[in-house]
């Protein structure tokens, strides 16, 4: 695992320093259809990181997407804005149905 702290977590090519080029190749992956990179653009736009504006419809928007690929971590994120009507409207029973799910 040595010297692997400076390379993309999806993609496994060196990490850039510059927020334009992380944006750029996690949008990429999220092109492709990757759960993890849609879980991780999201919590990106649901704190206005990256260069990116804070965004939280967005950040639950792109989790939905996650979802329904399959991400656990989305779930668990969707859980929390359902809850706590951060961004959506409240809804805690499918808040907690959202935290079931990713506790499966």
């Amino acid at each position: 695992r040595r010297g692997m702290n400076d390379r993309c977590p999806f993609c496994r090519t060196p990490s850039k320093d510059d927020n334009a080029s992380v944006l750029a190749m996690i949008r990429k992956r999220v092109k492709k259809g990757d759960a993890k990179a849609m879980h991780y653009l999201g919590c990106k736009h649901y704190k206005g990181e990256l260069g990116l504006a804070k965004d939280v419809p967005r950040a639950v928007e792109i989790w939905a997407k996650a979802v329904g690929l399959g991400s656990i971590n989305a779930h668990y994120s969707l859980g929390e804005s359902y809850f706590h009507g951060d961004g959506v409207k409240e809804d805690k029973p499918r808040g907690i149905r959202h935290w079931q799910q990713a506790a499966m």
